[in-house]
């Protein structure tokens, strides 16, 4: 897969991700970036950040955390939150919904560095994507998604 990939390494994180929504509730649709202090954590290992990046939300969800400032990347502006339940969560709010986006994780996680906020030395060790439902009802159906390493 390409993981874990050390944020020092600066290596790229090209994702891309179309897809449709159906939903009558409180949600989101994101990437959920996990970054630990090992290089091979295991399942008992808790990270040390969780890096969001929403792409959707509908229904008033809103990201853990307060709000830090409006930044642009992959082309868009995004609302950063930061906030902590155990760990640091890290959560960059599209300003406006999409169901069709690419872009560098990288770009993301180093904006993160060059706040202090992060330490390059971190690993990131997973990437996922999905929806979290808070109220009511939700869908996702992936069109299209990649998540390449380099």
């Amino acid at each position: 897969t390409g993981l874990p990939a050390q944020i020092s390494a600066n290596r790229n994180v090209n994702t891309g991700w179309n897809y449709s929504v159906s939903q009558s509730g409180t949600m989101n649709v994101a990437y959920d970036c996990w970054l630990h202090t090992i290089s091979n954590p295991s399942w008992n290992n808790n990270p040390s950040d969780e890096v969001m990046i929403w792409l959707y939300r509908a229904g008033g969800a809103g990201p853990l955390g307060t709000y830090q400032a409006t930044v642009n990347l992959a082309g868009t502006s995004w609302d950063l939150y930061r906030g902590n339940i155990g760990w640091n969560v890290f959560s960059f709010i599209r300003r406006t919904n999409t169901t069709n986006q690419t872009l560098n994780i990288r770009d993301f996680l180093n904006h993160l560095v060059s706040r202090g906020w992060v330490s390059n030395s971190k690993y990131l060790t997973s990437v996922e994507a999905g929806t979290e439902v808070f109220i009511g009802n939700g869908r996702v159906d992936t069109n299209s998604y990649f998540c390449n390493v380099q």
